[in-house]
């Protein structure tokens, strides 16, 4: 006499059980996955954040060394005028000085320029682990 049991035979245990392994993967690929990219997004914030911060303390210095140089020039082109005024009828001893003023100017805006144009706003770091990333990503889903 053969008695039916619910159990199921060891064949469909395995597709069961491999197909719930399968999705389980999956699911906890795509977690994984998920709580990667918030990682990445935080940290590419940070890295955003940490670069215009450290540019609004470079502008701020700039700028207060602009002013304090401002004082400066003005005192030194008023002394210089002066001197020349010796040698020079003066008003060809104010040209000199707003000349060599001009200079300066140019000289110290190419400087600006350049500083400013330096470190971009790129977030090399994100860049970086984003790449590892998608190396374990595309690891995960050969296995």
């Amino acid at each position: 006499m053969e008695t039916h049991t619910d159990t199921p035979r060891p064949s469909q245990q395995r597709n069961g059980s491999s197909e719930r392994s399968t999705f389980e993967i999956l699911m906890s690929i795509a977690d994984d996955t998920k709580h990667l990219l918030q990682k990445e997004v935080e940290l590419a914030k940070q890295e955003i954040v940490h670069t215009l911060v450290a540019k609004a303390t470079a502008v701020a210095a700039l700028a207060a060394a602009g002013v304090i140089g401002l004082l400066v020039l003005v005192f030194a082109g008023l002394t210089a005028a002066a001197a020349l005024d010796n040698v020079l009828p003066p008003w060809g001893s104010r040209l000199v000085v707003t000349g060599a003023f001009a200079l300066l100017a140019i000289v110290a805006v190419l400087i600006g320029v350049a500083k400013l144009r330096k470190p971009g706003l790129v977030p090399e770091e994100t860049k970086r682990t984003l790449k590892e990333g998608e190396e374990w990503a595309i690891a995960q889903l050969q296995r």
